[in-house]
C-alpha cells in the first residue's frame, strides 16, 4: 500500500478567510486520452482542485472514515475519483478502499480500472465532496488553503448547494453503462453478491480435532476457505458409501448420505473439488471388477444356455443378465435410469456434478424429471417404478443417496426455481468467494492434488470393507445426553432466530440442517475410527460420538446457517421477500443500523428498535437484511452480532 498523502494543517490554516459568494471554480486542465492496456482514461494535471481533493481525502484518511463500505458507495467513490483525479486517483481510491474490512486490494485494482475506463461524466467529483461532508470532514476550512477556489459545497438540510446547483443524494446516481458485457450498469451482479460473502468455519477448529483423513483433506489446501470446501466435499461423497451405521433422529433412521451445493464465482478454485472424486475410485474400481466378473459368468451362462438342445432350453430358465453397479450416478440421467442405477447397488448412490446446469436440463425434462426421487432420498422415503422392459415394479425401500454440486451464483435460481417444492431446504450451501491471485502453477509438490485424494480413498476402502462385516449387525451412531441437550437447544434458539431474521420460509432449511449436522458428526466419528485397530469392537453394536466429532459438527453447522441465508434472501427466488440489492437500504433501515453498537445481541438490538419506537418485528427483518442481503452485520452465533 502507498504512503498516505503528506499534509500540513498548518500551512492552510492561517489563510485569509474568502467571501462565501465567490463561485469561480478553476478549471481543470486536460491532456489528450491515454491508455492503460484496454482501459482508456484522462490524465489529469494538477492543479488547486486536484490538491483540494487530495487534502479532502488526507483528512478522511486521517479520522480513519470509512466511506465505502457498501458497494454502491464504493463504485461512487471509485467514479467520483477517476473524474476529478483521472489515473492519479488510483492509490486515494486504494487507501480509502482499505479502510473497509472486506478490502481486497486485486478486486479495488480491477473496480478503479473499470470506473476508469466506464465513467460518463454524471457522477463527478462533487459526490466525493458529498461523501466527504457526510463523514463529517469540514471543508469550509480545507477551503481556506486555495484563494483562488476555497469554495466547497455547504449543507443545507439533506442537500448541498454547489456553486448554483442543488445536489441530493438522489441526484448522485450511478451512472448507466450499456452494452458493456460483465458490466451492466454498474449494478450488482450474482456472482457479485456472491462474491461479498464470505465466511469459514476451519479457522474456528483445532485441526488436531479432525480425523486423520479429514484433516488431510484439508491440509492440501492453505487458506481457511480452501480447507472447508475439502472438508465439506470429503465428509459428503464419502458419505454416499458408508454401509451399515444409521442414527436414530426424531424417532427415524437416518444414514450418513445428505446434499452439499458450492456456490462460486468464475476463478473461485471450485474445481479442486472434483479431486474429492478419487476418495470413492477405489471403492468404484472394486465394483467394476466385480461387475465385469459378473459379465463374464453371464457370458459362460448364455453360452451354456445356447448349447442347449431344444427340449432342455425349454425347460430352463434363461441366464438374467446382471445389474450394473455403480457409486456414482450421472446427473443427466433419465428417472428412469436414475432408480435404476441405484436400485442396482442396493440403494447407494452418489451424485457428483461440477455443472449444476446438467442436473438443472434433467429436472426440466419430463423423462428426467426425479426431483421427486431426490426430494424422498434426502429423508430415505421409498422410491417405487415401473421397469418397462421386464415389466417389473421396483421398490427402493431406503434410498441413501448423496448429491454434491458445484456451479456458479446465476444457475441456483434455475435449479430451485422456488422454495415451495422443498428441493433447496435439502441442501447445505457454502459459498465460495472469488481468488483474484495467480497462483504458481508450477510449483512442485510430492504428489498431485489427485494423487493426495487417492490414497486418502485407499485408506477409506478399508474402513468401508470394516463396515460391511456389519451387515448383520449395523452400527448404531449416538450422541450422549449431555450433547442431545446442547443439540436441542442451540437448534431450537437457531429456529427462532432464523425465523425472526427471514422468515417463516427458512423453518424448513433450518430443520433440514439440524439433520445434516446430526449426518455430519456421524461421518466424522465414522472416519474417526479409521485410526483404530481394529477399526471397531467386535463386541459393540454403538458408535459414541466424540466431543471433539460434536464441537466440529456444530462449529459447521453454525457457519453453514449464514451461507445458506445468504443463498434464500439472494439467490433462491420466493413470492414472500421483496428483492433489493445492497444501494436499496431505506432510510428505517439506515436509522436503525446506526443505533446498533459494534458488537451486540439480540436483546440489546430490541432495546435499540424500542429506543427510536421501532417495532420489534419491524427491527427483526431489518436485522435480517443486514445480516444476509446487504452483509453489514455478521452472525456470530445465536444471537450475537457484530458490525463489518
Amino acid at each position: 500500500m502507498e504512503n498516505f498523502i503528506d499534509f500540513d494543517p498548518l500551512a492552510w490554516a492561517g489563510q485569509p478567510e474568502q467571501p462565501e459568494t465567490v463561485k469561480e471554480v478553476k478549471t481543470l486542465s486536460v491532456e489528450p486520452t491515454c491508455k492503460m492496456g484496454s482501459a482508456e482514461f484522462s490524465a489529469v494535471t494538477p492543479s488547486d482542485d486536484h490538491e483540494k481533493i487530495m487534502a479532502v481525502g488526507q483528512e478522511l484518511l486521517r479520522m480513519g472514515a470509512n466511506i465505502a463500505d457498501s458497494y454502491s458507495d464504493w463504485y461512487r467513490l471509485g467514479f467520483a475519483l477517476a473524474d476529478g483525479l483521472g489515473s492519479e486517483g488510483r492509490d486515494l481510491f486504494h487507501q480509502l478502499s482499505a479502510a473497509s474490512a472486506k478490502y481486497d486490494e486485486a478486486r479495488c485494482e480491477r473496480k478503479w480500472q473499470q470506473c476508469l475506463a466506464k465513467g460518463n461524466g454524471r457522477t463527478t467529483i462533487k459526490t466525493f465532496y458529498f461523501m466527504a461532508q457526510q463523514a463529517g470532514v469540514d471543508l469550509s476550512e480545507i477551503g481556506r488553503r486555495f484563494p483562488s477556489n476555497p469554495q466547497f459545497p455547504q449543507p443545507e438540510g439533506e442537500e448541498l448547494e454547489y456553486i448554483g446547483m442543488v445536489l441530493s443524494e438522489d441526484s448522485l446516481s450511478l451512472p448507466q453503462v450499456e452494452g458493456v458485457e460483465g458490466f451492466e450498469g454498474m449494478r450488482e451482479t450474482d456472482d457479485e453478491k456472491n462474491q461479498g460473502f464470505s465466511e469459514t468455519f476451519s479457522d474456528k477448529i483445532d485441526a488436531d480435532d479432525l480425523p486423520d483423513i479429514v484433516r488431510e483433506a484439508a491440509n492440501t489446501q492453505t487458506d481457511a476457505e480452501g480447507k472447508d470446501k475439502m472438508i465439506l466435499g470429503t465428509l459428503d461423497l464419502l458419505s454416499g458409501a458408508a454401509p451399515n451405521v444409521y442414527g436414530v433422529y426424531d424417532n427415524r433412521r437416518v444414514y450418513p448420505p445428505h446434499y452439499t451445493i458450492f456456490s462460486a464465482p468464475a476463478a473461485a478454485d471450485k474445481g479442486q473439488l472434483t479431486a474429492c472424486r478419487q476418495l470413492l475410485m477405489p471403492i468404484q474400481r472394486e465394483l467394476d471388477q466385480l461387475n465385469q466378473k459378473a459379465q463374464d459368468d453371464y457370458q459362460q451362462q448364455m453360452a451354456e444356455y445356447a448349447a442347449l438342445d431344444k427340449s432342455k432350453r425349454a425347460a430352463t430358465p434363461e441366464p438374467k443378465e446382471p445389474p450394473y453397479r455403480s457409486l456414482f450416478i450421472p446427473a443427466n440421467s433419465s428417472a428412469t435410469a436414475t432408480y435404476q442405477a441405484l436400485s442396482d447397488n442396493h440403494g447407494w448412490g452418489v451424485i457428483f456434478e461440477t455443472e449444476a446446469d446438467t442436473m438443472t436440463q434433467a429436472l426440466k425434462s419430463d423423462y428426467g424429471d426425479y426431483s421427486d426421487g431426490l426430494r424422498k432420498a434426502f429423508h430415505h422415503e421409498p422410491i417405487c417404478y415401473n421397469r418397462r422392459k421386464e415389466q417389473e415394479r421396483v421398490n427402493i425401500y431406503c434410498p441413501r443417496l448423496a448429491v454434491m454440486l458445484t456451479c456458479t451464483p446465476g444457475q441456483i435460481p434455475l435449479l430451485l426455481p422456488s422454495c415451495e417444492n422443498g428441493l433447496g431446504s435439502r441442501f447445505i450451501f457454502y459459498n465460495l468467494s472469488r481468488r483474484l491471485f495467480w497462483r504458481n502453477v508450477f510449483e512442485r509438490h510430492d504428489k498431485t492434488l489427485d494423487e493426495q485424494m487417492s490414497e486418502l480413498g485407499e485408506r477409506y476402502l478399508r474402513l468401508y470393507h470394516a463396515l460391511e462385516q456389519h451387515q448383520e449387525h449395523p452400527l448404531e451412531f449416538l450422541l450422549s445426553q449431555e450433547q442431545q441437550v446442547e443439540f436441542n437447544r442451540f437448534f431450537e434458539g437457531l429456529q427462532l432466530e432464523q425465523v425472526g431474521l427471514h422468515g417463516d420460509d427458512l423453518i424448513a432449511f433450518v430443520r433440514r440442517l439440524g439433520l445434516v449436522c446430526f449426518r455430519l458428526a456421524m461421518m466424522l466419528t465414522l472416519l474417526r475410527h479409521e485410526q483404530y485397530q481394529p477399526m471397531f469392537d467386535p463386541l459393540s453394536q454403538s458408535l459414541v460420538c466424540t466431543d471433539q466429532d460434536f464441537r466440529t459438527a456444530m462449529t459447521i453447522a453454525n457457519c453453514l446457517i449464514n451461507h445458506t441465508a445468504h443463498v434464500y434472501t439472494n439467490l433462491v427466488p420466493h413470492d414472500t421477500k421483496a428483492q433489493t440489492s445492497a444501494a436499496g437500504m431505506t432510510a428505517a433501515e439506515k436509522r436503525f443500523y446506526d443505533t446498533l453498537d459494534h458488537d451486540f445481541t439480540t436483546a440489546q438490538a430490541r432495546q435499540a428498535a424500542l429506543a427510536i419506537n421501532m417495532p420489534w418485528k419491524t427491527a427483526e427483518r431489518y436485522l435480517g437484511n443486514f445480516v444476509s442481503r446487504y452483509h453489514v452485520v455478521q452472525r456470530i452465533k445465536n444471537g450475537q452480532y457484530q458490525k463489518q
